[in-house]
């Protein structure tokens, strides 16, 4: 369909260049060459006589009438998709692109067998794997988050996976230069590592909350693994996850009686009444990973 907006395919094109904020990316994923996707994007500026993308660094950005035209024209964009996509779910055919970001401590538990049997199974899908502790809300369809903080993502499908309860650790050594750990308020004297920047520490006793207490770290570091091995090395004591913390050979449990909070994990995703196969399939192959690795770890 052609118009004073050219052909429909230009619309679709200008979206996932914003969606990837690369002209390189946006012609990889559309196999196209880069010069097709510069030339056909131009010429779309020029037909509407407006600007809407520029440059910000090494990447593409929107304008703030290109964000405008995104907003309008994205949505449309995904109903054409799911449109398509919906026809294939008749033949089962699993292909396409899909996006999963998880925190680095989580790779090692259950997903990475779960991913490699999922690729194995389905040669038809490229997985697009983030490893962070970075809350990347799920922008399209095709995306999937695991985290313990949905925060902000009321509209989005919150799936529960595994909690994690913590303790308090210290290595042997640093154990022993802090002295006598008889209550929480004693912990607050000694120096701490933390995973986030959140301060305050809520303490349960008996599954109560009895104590709430700030802190100021000497070491904040975003990855579980990292805070483990600083820890191990003496820089202070953590609130660890039990799992992870009887991994490490020479760490002790200050006030086994006493934890913080329990946290919950949550695999994330965006509502859709055609969701793709390949992204159905993921998340049913992580739900019951996770199930699988926690029936494991309660023997």
């Amino acid at each position: 369909m052609s118009s004073i907006y050219g052909n429909i395919d230009d619309l679709y094109l200008f979206c996932k260049v914003v969606e990837q904020g690369s002209l390189q990316q946006a012609a990889e994923i559309l196999g196209l060459p880069k010069s097709t996707v510069s030339r056909r994007l131009t010429a779309l500026e020029t037909r509407l006589d407006l600007r809407l993308l520029e440059k910000d660094g090494r990447e593409l950005m929107p304008t703030e009438i290109g964000k405008l035209a995104f907003e309008n024209l994205n949505s449309g964009i995904e109903v054409i998709e799911s449109g398509f996509e919906s026809l294939t779910e008749q033949t089962s055919q699993v292909f396409g692109r899909v996006k999963l970001s998880i925190p680095h401590g989580f790779y090692h538990s259950f997903v990475a067998t779960t991913i490699d049997q999922y690729l194995k199974a389905y040669p038809r899908v490229q997985l697009d794997l983030k490893l962070n502790n970075d809350r990347a809300k799920p922008e399209t369809d095709r995306d999937l988050l695991i985290t313990f903080d949905t925060e902000g993502m009321d509209e989005m499908i919150a799936r529960p996976i595994f909690t994690s309860r913590h303790g308090f650790f210290v290595s042997q050594e640093y154990a022993k230069s802090c002295g006598g750990i008889s209550s929480p308020s004693d912990l607050m004297a000694l120096e701490w590592v933390a995973i986030d920047k959140k301060n305050k520490l809520a303490i349960f006793h008996n599954g109560k909350l009895c104590e709430e207490h700030y802190v100021k770290p000497r070491l904040i570091v975003n990855d579980i693994r990292a805070a483990v091995d600083a820890v191990s090395r003496s820089l202070g004591v953590a609130s660890l996850p039990l799992k992870h913390a009887k991994e490490a050979s020479n760490l002790v449990q200050l006030l086994p009686d006493y934890h913080c909070s329990e946290r919950q994990s949550f695999l994330v995703y965006k509502e859709r009444k055609y969701q793709p196969n390949a992204v159905r399939i993921l998340i049913e192959a992580l739900l019951k990973g996770s199930e699988a690795w926690i029936q494991r770890h309660k023997k």
